[in-house]
C-alpha cells in the first residue's frame, strides 16, 4: 500500500484511538476543503459557455437584426418580423450552416456537461457534494444571466452585429478551460478502476489536503478501492449493456428520469423563448425583463447552496417541480380569461411575475439538484455512461421543446400564447408522482454507500435508515494498512467500546 503523504500522515495511532471517533477525524468545513472547492470552480467554469450560449441564443429570436437575416416580415408580431424554422431551413442554404453549428455546439456542451458533473461527484467529500454541484450549476445560471445582459446591450443594433458580438464572446471560455486542464488531478475512483492504486491514493490525499486524519483518509480510500474491485468483478465484456442488467437497470432508469425533469417542467420554454414570448405578447422592454428574471435565477441558485445540504434531494426536487408546475398552470389560466376580462398591463405584469417565479424556483430546486442526483445514483464503473445517457436524453427532449415551441406560441402558427403552459403543468404532475414514489433520498451518503444500497435492492423508503456494512469493512482494512493487524484489533476494541 502506498505511503500516505502530507498533513494526514502525521497523526499517530494513539492520537487516532483517543479522539473518541473510531473512524478518524474529518473536518468538513469549507476552509479545510479549500483545495477541492477551488478545483470545483476551475473544472466547472467551462459550463459558463453552456449557460451563456443558452442565454444569447434565446434572445436572438427577438432581435430584429437576426430576424432580418433568418426571418420574414410579419405585421402580426409587434416587432414586425417573425421566424418559421422549417420554411427557412428548406429555402435558405445558410440556415443549414446555422443548424450544423448548433449541432456542433450542442455536442460539445453535452460532453462538457456530462464529464464535468461526473468529475466533480467523484472528487467531492460526501458532505460537500451537494454544495459542489450548486457551485457547478452556478456557472450555467450565471452564464445565462450574463448572456442575457450582453444580448440586451446589442439588441438595438439593426444589423448582423447584434448577434455576432455575443457569439464572439463565446471564444473566451474554451481558452480558459483548455489552459486549466493541466492543473486538474485525475479522479481517484477512475484511477482505481484502472488498477492504479498508488496514483489513486496520492490523488485523494492531494485533494483532501489534510482535511482528514490518516485513519479517515485511508478508510475513505479503502471504501473506494473495495467498491471498485466489486464493480470490476461484476462487469461484463460489454460494459454499456450492463446499464440495463440487474440492479443497474433501476439506477439507469432513475438517472434518466431525473435528467428529464428540467425539460419536462418547460424550462426550455422559459429559458430559450422567454424574451421572444415577451415580444410576441407585446411586453415593453422584453430584453430588460429577461435580464431581471435571469438574475433572480442567480439568487435562487445561491439559496440552493444552503438548501441542498439542509433539506435533501427529494424535498428540493419536489418543491421545485411543484413551484414550476404551478407557474405554468397560472400562465395558462391567465391566457384563458375571456377577452373582455383581459387587461394588457395586468397580463404583462402577471407573465413577468410567473416567469420570474419559475426561474427562481427552477434554480433553487431543480438546476443543481437534478444533475447531482443523476450523478450520485449510478455504479462507479458505469457512472460516466449513465450520466451521459441521462444528460443526452435530457438534451434530446430539450431540443424537442426548443424545436416545437415556436409552433405553439407563434402568432403565425397555433398562436396558443400562454395556454402553452397547460402542457407543462400536466407533465409536472407526472414527474412529481414518479419522484415521490420511486426516488430514494441519498443525502449524507458516500457514492459507495449508495451503490451498496442499490445492490441490496432496498425500497426507496428504506434508504435513509440503512446501516452500511462496507464502511465498517473499509475501516478495519484501513487500520490494518496503517497500524498492522495486531494493533488494529486493539484499536477496534477500544474504539467500539466508546460507541
Amino acid at each position: 500500500m502506498a505511503e500516505i503523504s502530507g498533513k494526514a500522515s502525521v497523526r499517530s495511532a494513539e492520537a487516532v484511538t483517543t479522539n473518541g471517533d473510531y473512524r478518524g477525524e474529518r473536518d468538513d468545513s469549507l476552509k479545510a476543503h479549500f483545495r477541492f472547492l477551488w478545483l470545483t470552480i476551475l473544472a466547472s467554469c467551462a459550463l459558463i459557455e453552456y449557460g451563456f450560449d443558452q442565454g444569447i441564443i434565446g434572445s436572438f429570436q427577438a432581435m430584429v437584426g437576426f430576424l432580418k437575416v433568418f426571418g420574414y416580415e410579419d405585421p402580426r408580431v409587434p416587432s414586425g418580423w417573425n421566424i418559421a424554422p422549417v420554411t427557412i431551413m428548406i429555402v435558405t442554404t445558410s440556415m443549414g450552416v446555422l443548424y450544423f453549428s448548433r449541432l456542433l455546439m450542442g455536442y460539445g456542451n453535452g460532453l462538457v456537461m456530462a464529464f464535468t458533473m461526473v468529475y466533480i461527484s467523484e472528487l467531492a467529500p460526501t458532505k460537500l457534494r451537494g454544495l459542489s454541484y450548486g457551485l457547478t450549476s452556478g456557472w450555467i445560471t450565471i452564464g445565462t444571466a450574463v448572456g442575457q445582459l450582453i444580448a440586451n446591450s446589442t439588441e438595438a443594433i439593426d444589423s448582423k452585429l447584434c448577434y455576432q458580438i455575443p457569439l464572439y464572446v463565446l471564444y473566451a471560455m474554451p481558452v480558459i478551460s483548455i489552459a486549466s486542464l493541466p492543473f486538474l488531478p485525475e479522479s481517484p475512483r477512475w484511477l482505481l478502476l484502472k488498477g492504479k492504486e498508488e496514483q489513486a491514493l496520492k490523488s485523494l490525499t492531494w485533494v483532501r489536503n489534510g482535511a482528514y486524519d490518516a485513519l479517515a483518509l485511508q478508510s475513505e480510500f479503502e471504501e473506494m478501492r473495495l467498491n471498485a474491485l466489486h464493480d470490476l468483478e461484476q462487469q461484463s465484456k460489454w460494459l454499456v449493456l450492463d446499464l440495463f442488467r440487474g440492479t443497474n437497470l433501476r439506477r439507469t432508469l432513475l438517472s434518466v428520469s431525473v435528467g428529464l425533469i428540467n425539460p419536462g417542467t418547460g424550462a426550455m420554454f422559459v429559458l430559450a423563448f422567454g424574451t421572444y414570448f415577451f415580444k410576441v405578447i407585446g411586453i415593453a422592454d422584453p430584453f430588460k425583463w429577461s435580464v431581471v428574471f435571469h438574475w433572480l435565477g442567480v439568487a435562487g441558485l445561491f439559496c440552493s447552496w444552503y438548501a441542498i445540504g439542509r433539506f435533501g434531494r427529494r424535498t428540493l426536487l419536489l418543491a421545485g417541480i411543484i413551484a414550476c408546475g404551478l407557474s405554468m398552470l397560472f400562465l395558462g389560466v391567465l391566457f384563458s380569461l375571456p377577452a373582455s376580462a383581459q387587461n394588457k398591463s395586468a397580463m404583462s405584469a402577471g407573465v413577468i411575475f410567473l416567469f420570474s417565479w419559475f426561474i427562481f424556483w427552477f434554480n433553487l430546486g431543480l438546476a443543481p439538484t437534478t444533475y447531482l442526483t443523476a450523478g450520485e445514483l449510478p455504479a462507479q464503473n458505469l457512472r460516466a455512461y449513465t450520466a451521459g445517457l441521462s444528460t443526452g436524453t435530457g438534451f434530446v427532449f430539450a431540443w424537442l421543446t426548443t424545436f416545437t415551441t415556436p409552433y405553439f406560441i407563434n402568432p403565425a402558427e397555433l398562436n396558443w400564447g400562454g395556454k402553452y403552459g397547460y402542457i407543462w403543468f400536466g407533465s409536472t404532475i407526472l414527474i412529481a408522482v414518479v419522484i415521490y414514489f420511486v426516488l430514494p433520498e441519498v443525502k449524507g451518503r458516500s457514492l459507495e454507500e449508495i451503490e451498496e444500497m442499490f445492490d441490496a435492492r432496498l425500497p426507496a423508503k428504506d434508504f435513509p435508515k440503512y446501516v452500511s456494512r462496507n464502511v465498517e469493512v473499509a475501516r478495519q482494512q484501513a487500520e490494518k494498512d496503517l497500524f498492522g493487524a495486531e494493533k488494529a484489533g486493539v484499536i477496534h476494541v477500544e474504539a467500539a467500546s466508546r460507541v
